[in-house]
């Protein structure tokens, strides 16, 4: 074998060794120790995946993958298209929306055994959430989102009942 294979194996082990102590956090993302708590409060999510693998998905949930856009990025669409993006009142939504991203993040980076929030549940929600801001009904919407992820969390709703016609009205024809 070459020494240029040798190296390339070398490399190739040692980054399939990396942890999520390697991965850079995402910048504006909620603070890495509230989801580390979360984690580790939960015991049957423990029982199904890592703490490594469980932080993984929360950066995953902030920066997005080619599937879906991350939470940051969501973010950054709301403020682009509030009227005045440096008002106090842009502020207090951003403010709301970070929370409301650590409260989901926390939730959906867990594993499909045990999690109570689904990737169509966060779709509903960003689809919506866009929808909210045509409609200028930010500040409700966010109220009713913040309402039934505190819902499902406490099982008084099921994940089931989000879809997007819960919020408005979906007039999209073929």
């Amino acid at each position: 074998m070459s020494a240029r294979f040798l190296t390339v194996i070398t490399l190739l082990l040692l980054a399939g060794c990396a942890t999520i102590d390697d991965i850079e956090w995402p910048a504006g993302a909620y603070p890495r120790d509230y989801f580390e708590t979360v984690f580790m409060e939960d015991e049957m999510a423990q029982m199904y995946q890592t703490r490594d693998d469980y932080l993984s998905w929360v950066t995953r949930f902030y920066n997005g993958y080619s599937l879906a856009p991350g939470w940051l990025n969501l973010q950054g669409q709301v403020l682009d298209r509030l009227d005045d993006p440096e008002s106090a009142y842009a502020a207090q939504v951003m403010e709301r929306l970070y929370h409301l991203g650590g409260r989901i993040g926390s939730e959906w980076a867990k594993t499909n055994e045990v999690r109570l929030l689904n990737t169509r549940n966060a779709a509903v929600w960003r689809d919506a959430l866009i929808e909210s801001i045509s409609q200028d009904d930010l500040d409700n919407y966010i109220t009713r989102v913040e309402n039934d992820v505190e819902s499902i969390l406490m099982g008084e709703l099921d994940e089931e009942a989000i879809h997007f016609e819960r919020y408005y009205i979906d007039d999209f024809e073929f």
